[in-house]
């Protein structure tokens, strides 16, 4: 496969930026979430349903291994009562694993996404410049699924018709 990225960080700065703010608008989406759900027990337990007062029996099913009158060991379901569970110890845990894999998940899609516009962004710049340092036959190539691939097109315009316009100038002379 040709243009296969070999760096996953290019312009490390810009980059980090990108992800980062784009990791701290989910962490503040998952903020409110944990606020808006502590803000419910709150208001729940203003009105008399106290969450930090519960109790909670659970009943559980499992699996035991008895043995029959035959002699052979067989798997029968059995439940099991968890006595004086409170609520707030079920509800926190997954909410704060929740979350915790929101923000994994997040961090790895940031990263690789952001290397559709980073690296477009990169390219351009650094094309750019050899055309400003007077290097000749420049032209902007980005990957199929980058991004900015418009801009680069009309980037590519703006360099030939620099090069026609300079050639011009060079013939006059």
């Amino acid at each position: 496969m040709k243009n296969k990225r070999k760096s996953y960080v290019i312009d490390r700065s810009f980059q980090y930026r990108l992800v980062g703010t784009f990791l701290l608008s989910a962490m503040l989406a998952l903020l409110l979430f944990t606020a808006g759900t502590v803000l419910y027990y709150w208001a729940s337990s203003m009105v008399g349903d106290n969450l930090f007062r519960e109790f909670i029996d659970i009943n559980k099913q499992v699996f035991v291994t008895r043995t029959n009158e035959a002699g052979e060991s067989v798997r029968v379901p059995e439940t099991r009562t968890i006595h004086g569970v409170k609520r707030w110890e079920i509800i926190v845990p997954p909410i704060l694993i929740n979350n915790l894999l929101i923000l994994i998940v997040i961090t790895v899609i940031g990263l690789f996404y952001s290397h559709r516009i980073v690296g477009p962004v990169y390219r351009i710049n650094r094309d750019l410049q050899r055309v400003l340092d007077g290097e000749e036959g420049v032209t902007i190539r980005l990957r199929e699924k980058d991004r900015f691939r418009d801009l680069a097109d009309r980037v590519n315009i703006l360099i030939s018709r620099l090069y026609e316009l300079k050639s011009r100038i060079g013939d006059g002379d």
